[in-house]
């Protein structure tokens, strides 16, 4: 079995990479370029087998040589991006950020950053913005793969005799399997781990097996080629961010990949032509160095200007890119895999290479444990305030606040809500407990407290979430005060949403922008007016501030850089009223048609002096990101509830 150079693959790394960069830009028609990544997995299984296959079958595989490869292939261009990121983000980052990338530096260098980012993937992770390396969990996946992928071939090679067929398509299938299973039940998992994307690269390794039978004409190699890059091509179209990836799905462009590698085993076609033009091999050349370095440049861009970036930006950017991977590719990457290599003696280069990796983990966990070193800028802010956050677990049972013990007295209230209702918890905490009075929680982020709203965005069922509540209210008249928080300009636009009519219980769907507002008010009236006919006294806790940008310390941190004041990138209060003065007037109108049942508090009036909207606060930040409070701000505006608290009767068991 023989493996000869074979320029169209290269081509097809060009297509792969400058996927994965268009979508990383946002150019319109790649928002499935993230499909890039599992074209190189295709590729990478299938060269690295044909490479570990011929030295078995002639003798000549050895472990630590394969592993020299890889370290000759792996660290010569990782490392100075480390390196790279390292430097620039401690001067730009925010310690936030800073102590985010010293944790995904440890975990770059020791190949588990995908098992990292998998861990901080959810509602609340913090903005790919500040992750320069949250790319890097492609390579850890490929490197956790071969670390057992070489010994299970040679164990098949003596102890199966050579049935490496039958070994290939059975883990293949169970890890395709596992994959389309795991997008429905534990998607973050799914995408980043290695048993749920070791069938792509397997897929390549089992085409290197040789043994489907080559295409015979080149019209059959043509079809083949064609048909591959459409699949690829749909892929990357059609795809977007919201595509349950990877999965089912992922065999389209995996097929895709297969079909055009395969069309070229046999000989030559047209597609393998145009992917062997040199423009095209040599992108494929250097297209390591540009998954390595674009997305740190994108991240640092982004993170310094507030905005999307401009077509100029972007352009410039990826010119940047691919002069610094040219550069990488002549002066680091060649000069460790050419025929004199640099540091040739073996394990001098794993010598070398280990103290690589110990002195860039233990720079990493130092910025970590030393929580991202805020004395780096004089920031008149406490380090961490930002982020602490409220218990966001447990959210599917009803909770207990307040007073709770053996003399305490009956719940007497219940806070109903989505995930900026959870944020206020701190802050009933404390006034349940100061007014020695106990209450309930039930909060469920993004679904709002309004009865006929019908979003399943979150894998929830709204009203059916929603009328449990109702339900749980009605069972329990001890509980004499019902407060509604949530973000409620975020479900004035609900184009997707539905209106369900209780006489002819039908859906009406409100797609048009003039009808989104009648959405919100007719499911907000229908839900106070039931509660108000069960003899509850409703709280409409008001609309909080928006920041307008999803890393608070970030805004304060730049600032303090340029030496400007940070009020400058914030709305005003005159703003504020501009922008939410529909919602404003509808939560007034169930205050005033419901005078003695309702109750409107506006917490917004407690951001703004001086017509400016306060972030910080006795040097603790307010927020956690756009409009959820931290915990400080939850303290924050505790003193507005004192009005509620001071009207509910403490019913004593």
């Amino acid at each position: 079995m023989s493996l000869k150079y074979r320029a169209d693959i290269d081509g097809l790394r060009a297509i792969a990479v400058l996927a994965v960069i268009f979508f990383h830009a946002n150019i319109p028609g790649f928002s499935g370029g993230f499909v890039g990544v599992d074209v190189f997995f295709v590729i990478s299984g299938f060269l690295i087998t044909s490479i570990i296959l011929k030295e078995i079958e002639t003798g000549k595989f050895s472990i630590a040589r394969f592993y020299e490869r890889r370290i000759r292939r792996i660290f010569p261009a990782l490392f100075p991006v480390i390196v790279f990121t390292l430097i620039v983000g401690f001067f730009l980052f925010d310690y936030s950020a800073f102590k985010g990338l010293g944790e995904s530096v440890t975990a770059t260098t020791l190949f588990v950053s995908n098992i990292l980012f998998w861990r901080q993937a959810g509602y609340f992770d913090t903005a790919s913005i500040t992750k320069p390396l949250l790319h890097t969990w492609s390579l850890a996946v490929e490197e956790q793969f071969y670390i057992f992928f070489p010994v299970l071939l040679v164990a098949i090679h003596r102890f199966s005799k050579n049935r490496y067929l039958q070994w290939l398509i059975g883990i293949a299938i169970i890890s395709l399997l596992t994959s389309i299973y795991g997008v429905y039940t534990h998607r973050d998992a799914t995408f980043y781990l290695v048993p749920t994307r070791a069938w792509e690269l397997l897929a390549g390794s089992i085409l290197a097996l040789a043994v489907i039978p080559l295409l015979q004409s080149s019209f059959q190699r043509n079809i083949f080629a064609v048909v591959g890059l459409v699949l690829i091509i749909y892929s990357v179209g059609f795809y977007t961010e919201a595509t349950l990836f990877p999965g089912a799905k992922a065999i389209v462009p995996v097929f895709g990949t297969v079909m055009i590698i395969y069309s070229g085993m046999g000989g030559g076609a047209t597609i393998s032509k145009l992917l062997s033009l040199k423009p095209v091999v040599y992108i494929g050349l250097i297209s390591y160095s540009l998954y390595l370095w674009h997305w740190p440049l994108f991240v640092f861009a982004k993170y310094m200007i507030f905005r999307e970036l401009s077509p100029l930006e972007v352009t410039g950017i990826i010119m940047t890119t691919i002069l610094i991977s040219a550069l990488s590719l002549k002066f680091i990457e060649q000069p460790f895999r050419g025929n004199q290599p640099v540091l040739a003696d073996r394990k001098i280069l794993f010598a070398f290479s280990a103290i690589v990796m110990v002195i860039a983990s233990l720079i990493g966990g130092v910025i970590y444990f030393k929580d991202g070193m805020p004395d780096r800028l004089k920031l008149d802010i406490i380090p961490g305030s930002e982020i602490g956050v409220w218990d966001n677990k447990d959210f599917n049972e009803i909770r207990r606040i307040g007073k709770i013990g053996s003399n305490c007295c009956t719940p007497s209230f219940l806070l109903w809500g989505d995930s900026y209702a959870e944020a206020l918890i701190p802050a009933f905490s404390i006034k349940a407990k100061e007014y020695k009075l106990s209450g309930f929680i039930k909060t469920q982020g993004g679904i709002p407290p309004l009865l006929g709203i019908d979003r399943n965005e979150f894998g929830f069922n709204a009203p059916k979430f929603n009328q449990d509540i109702l339900t749980f209210i009605r069972f329990h008249p001890e509980i004499k005060t019902i407060i509604l928080a949530c973000n409620w300009s975020g479900y004035e636009g609900l184009i997707h949403s539905t209106l369900i009519d209780k006489k002819s219980k039908s859906k009406k769907v409100i797609s048009e922008h003039k009808y989104e507002i009648e959405l919100l008010d007719a499911s907000l009236s229908s839900t106070v007016k039931t509660l108000v006919s069960l003899n509850r006294k409703v709280v409409l806790v008001g609309q909080i501030p928006s920041v307008g940008n999803d890393m608070v310390l970030k805004i304060l941190w730049i600032n303090a850089l340029k030496g400007a004041d940070y009020h400058s990138m914030l709305m005003t209060e005159d703003a504020f009223n501009a922008k939410y003065g529909d919602v404003i007037k509808l939560l007034q109108e169930q205050e005033n048609e419901n005078s003695s049942h309702v109750k409107l508090l506006p917490i917004n009036k407690c951001f703004f002096d001086k017509n400016k909207l306060q972030i910080v606060f006795n040097r603790k930040i307010l927020y956690k990101d756009t409009g959820h409070l931290s915990v400080s701000g939850s303290y924050f505006v505790s003193p507005i509830f004192d009005i509620i608290f001071k009207e509910i009767p403490s019913a004593q068991l």
